[in-house]
């Protein structure tokens, strides 16, 4: 049943049919130095096992979604989307949100994940949880072809939430986003920026000035500029997030860090450079490895005792992984984790990440999900557990 945010990141869900497990928390846990990191990449451990699960279970109304990104803050494993379609709908008479968001207490994923809470409007529909600003929602209501009084008609701002990192010490969640901008029935899109939203324990989402002396102040990396949205991985209270841009057919990603607490602050930011260093300027950032199409997960994996990246290889159906001894390597090079089923009229999956909080073994047992389209509009996120074994 679908339920509003704000009443119940006090207060748990009903209790779930499955019994709840304790996951690990890597991102929060892992070390900051692996044990025995050298200059070279640690060896690529085995895949003992690849399984199915069927699908990610969410609410019926819902269409397609995709992303899929997901973290464990205050006992709920919550999960945050982009395009959202729908069969009802909602408050605004729209059938779609750019962004949507749900939730389960249910840590135990050995029968399957169910997404039983969502964050809902006042007709019980998925809604948006990234706020627009004033200017923004503005922007949208004269571009609206309902409505246009500015050129051109049917142009709008959307919200895409990427990865999601919980700030324990400082009783928050940070939820990346990148902003775009497009044109209603047209398939191409511009990125406009990119920033981090804050939820609070009670549910509720801002966007904080991030960028003061920028047009549009709540976004922490602006003109054009698609940020580092690319995946995250804590280390102590040190974050380290990836920024990957295309290539060709690949994408480059490379590393800026920052401590947690100042995460909201760009002069803090610093980025891996050739020699090793962590350089002030962005400019000298190089690439640490190639990352996967719509972002990367990478998380500390006690099993084997080395960070992980899990990703979806562009242009294929293939879902990749590789290890490093640090966040910003040596990175392993790329070995196959398993390839998902064919999409609809030739389409390839995309945004595939692990979900740590329901690893089991210490981090032996991943739970992978990729979006994988099905038809106009269609969209399904299947499951996969996947047993790994030391190299």
């Amino acid at each position: 049943m679908p339920h509003d945010l704000g009443d119940h990141m006090t207060a748990s869900a009903n209790a779930s049919r499955l019994s709840v497990s304790l996951a690990i928390l890597a991102l929060a846990a892992a070390p900051a130095f692996a044990a025995g990191s050298t200059n070279d990449a640690p060896p690529l451990p085995l895949v003992q096992s690849v399984t199915p699960l069927g699908l990610v279970l969410q609410n019926p109304v819902v269409n397609a979604r995709d992303n899929a990104e997901s973290a464990l803050f205050r006992g709920k494993s919550i999960w945050t989307f982009g395009d959202t379609s729908m069969s009802v709908p909602g408050a605004r008479n729209k059938f779609w949100d750019d962004n949507s968001l749900a939730w389960t207490t249910n840590l135990d994923a050995s029968g399957g994940i169910t997404l039983d809470h969502d964050l809902v409007d006042a007709t019980g529909a998925p809604r948006e949880f990234l706020p627009l600003t004033q200017a923004e929602a503005r922007y949208n209501y004269t571009h609206d072809k309902a409505h246009c009084t500015a050129k051109p008609c049917g142009a709008e701002l959307a919200l895409w939430a990427q990865q999601v990192v919980p700030d324990e010490a400082r009783n928050r969640l940070l939820l990346f986003y990148v902003e775009i901008r497009r044109i209603n029935g047209q398939p191409d899109w511009k990125t406009v920026g990119a920033g981090i939203a804050v939820m609070t324990p009670d549910g509720k989402v801002t966007r904080p000035i991030q960028n003061p002396g920028s047009t549009m102040p709540q976004l922490l990396w602006d003109k054009g500029d698609g940020g580092y949205i690319g995946g995250s991985v804590v280390v102590a209270d040190m974050l380290y997030s990836y920024k990957c841009v295309p290539d060709w057919v690949v994408m480059e990603c490379n590393v800026g860090r920052v401590p947690l607490a100042n995460v909201l602050d760009k002069s803090q930011w610093r980025y891996y450079a050739a020699d090793g260093s962590w350089s002030a300027n962005e400019a000298d950032a190089v690439t640490v490895f190639q990352g996967g199409a719509a972002g990367n997960s990478v998380f500390y994996n006690a099993y084997l005792g080395a960070y992980m990246a899990i990703y979806a290889e562009p242009f294929t159906d293939n879902i990749r992984y590789r290890v490093a001894d640090n966040p910003w390597g040596p990175w392993s090079d790329a070995g196959l984790l398993f390839t998902g089923e064919p999409g609809w009229n030739g389409t390839n999956n995309y945004a595939a990440f692990a979900h740590p909080e329901f690893s089991t073994g210490n981090g032996q047992v991943q739970y992978v999900t990729y979006v994988h389209t099905t038809g106009f509009l269609q969209q399904e996120i299947p499951l996969t557990k996947v047993v790994f074994q030391k190299p």
